[in-house]
């Protein structure tokens, strides 16, 4: 039997909605600064529990970091947490700041909500977002999920954003 490989993602997305409701996420991070929201999410290409957001902040540092992740273990909802300092090394893909992560069990799904706080917009996601939101069409958002759901089942390790650039990038070419 054949997933609809849409209807799918709908529901992850909405299932993504209830859940950053119901732990009241976003409301929780406002405070701290501008919260954005990104990746499979905001460009409605989800295949599995994961949302992606910044919290941007200027004035972010260690200290401040630290303190987010202590109000949010101690406000529960969340039943894993993990912190990494990228602050000062470089990895492909990653922006330089603290970088949280938080692990849920939802409606029958693992979830894990990747928090960036940085204290500004990193350019390579934000440059990325525009171009698929620019380029995405109803062809290549099927094309999209198709491969996404491949590499998932297939445990290849193919990262969503290279899946983006390859597909839209080959679109553009033949317009």
């Amino acid at each position: 039997m054949k997933i609809d490989l849409i209807k799918l993602s709908k529901s992850l997305h909405a299932d993504a909605d209830a859940l950053l409701k119901k732990t009241k996420l976003i409301k929780k991070l406002s405070k701290y600064g501008k919260v954005s929201i990104s990746g499979s999410y905001d460009l409605g290409l989800m295949m599995d529990g994961d949302i992606d957001m910044f919290v941007i902040d200027k004035n972010i540092d260690k200290q401040k970091s630290v303190a987010i992740l202590e109000d949010l273990i101690l406000q529960g909802g969340f039943n894993g947490y993990l912190y990494y300092d990228w602050t000062k090394r470089k990895r492909r893909g990653f922006p330089r700041g603290y970088y949280l992560g938080l692990k849920v069990d939802y409606k029958g799904r693992k979830w894990k909500i990747d928090i960036w706080l940085i204290n500004k917009i990193y350019k390579p996601a934000e440059d990325l977002m525009n171009f698929v939101k620019k380029n995405l069409d109803t062809k290549n958002k099927k094309i999209i999920l198709e491969l996404k759901h491949k590499s998932k089942t297939k445990n290849s390790g193919l990262r969503s954003s290279d899946i983006y650039k390859k597909v839209l990038s080959h679109s553009n070419k033949k317009k």
